[in-house]
């Protein structure tokens, strides 16, 4: 520790990653997102020397980053379809394949000139707030059962400037209206599948935003019993899932909506990864 606020940003980089090689792809990252730096900024300034307060922090969070604490939680912020969200403890950590629903979503309403919106279960917003972002005239509706996580959505929503609406509720316990189009990333792990979960996401991110009773559906069956009376007519849903749930999920919702267009989406690795209720009669 002694030499290192005698390096260049650089050199910090560098010799973190031959400290940690197994987070080498990190070490940047991590750096830049504690600074709030793009890599253009990182690359501007990579030749200059850090002060010591921040060398100091620096090592303070690679060794946090050694310890298994997600990168995410150190620096307090993630991000998601090219914006950065607080995340904290209460929060789960929004994921790269999310980001599929929130396309898909953006797809079935390509041709609304306004819509209304609600994300069930929204942890930091993630989902709902970028909808807001991408089509600012709809109306959007954020809802979680979790205060603390609701508090952080609103800040999220506060620092992106999206005008939306934060309830708290469980499903759909405090939700008023009717929408053209409900989202959910809600927990699907099954308390079976806690063996298979990396040991750093059990130790650090909310249980409560992971699992769910009976195999992991249980908030599916929450939503699939009282769906029809708060999404309109026409209205579209997209919900991810765990990659052995879709034919469950589908044949849950499909029993609800018979007329209804429901297909299964897969992620960025070829598997399904959630399902996707387009208009049409019901």
């Amino acid at each position: 520790m002694a030499e290192t606020n005698r390096n260049t940003y650089a050199q910090m980089v560098h010799q973190a990653k031959q400290r940690y090689p197994q987070h080498a792809h990190l070490c940047q990252r991590l750096l830049c997102d504690r600074l709030d730096w793009t890599l253009t900024d990182f690359m501007l300034h990579a030749h200059k020397e850090p002060s010591i307060a921040y060398c100091q922090q620096y090592e303070h969070d690679l060794i946090e980053l050694h310890s298994g604490k997600p990168l995410q939680y150190i620096v307090g912020k993630e991000w998601f379809y090219a914006r950065a969200f607080k995340v904290t403890p209460d929060t789960l950590i929004p994921r790269p394949e999310t980001e599929l629903l929130v396309e898909h979503a953006l797809s079935l309403l390509e041709h609304y000139e306004q819509a209304s919106i609600l994300d069930i279960g929204t942890g930091t917003g993630a989902i709902g707030i970028t909808m807001k972002c991408q089509r600012v005239q709809d109306t959007v509706v954020l809802s979680d059962i979790s205060l603390p996580a609701l508090a952080v959505a609103r800040e999220n929503a506060k620092m992106l400037q999206a005008d939306v609406t934060c309830v708290q509720s469980d499903v759909f316990s405090h939700i008023q209206g009717t929408f053209d189009c409900i989202l959910s990333n809600p927990p699907y792990i099954s308390k079976q599948e806690v063996s298979q979960v990396d040991k750093h996401v059990l130790e650090y991110e909310p249980h409560l935003a992971l699992f769910a009773e009976h195999q992991g559906l249980a908030i599916y069956e929450k939503i699939a019993r009282e769906i029809a009376m708060y999404l309109k007519p026409n209205g579209h849903a997209v919900f991810e899932c765990g990659y052995q749930q879709a034919e469950q999920v589908k044949e849950m919702f499909q029993s609800v909506f018979p007329k209804k267009d429901i297909t299964i989406y897969q992620d960025y690795a070829g598997l399904d990864r959630g399902i996707i209720i387009q208009g049409g009669a019901r």
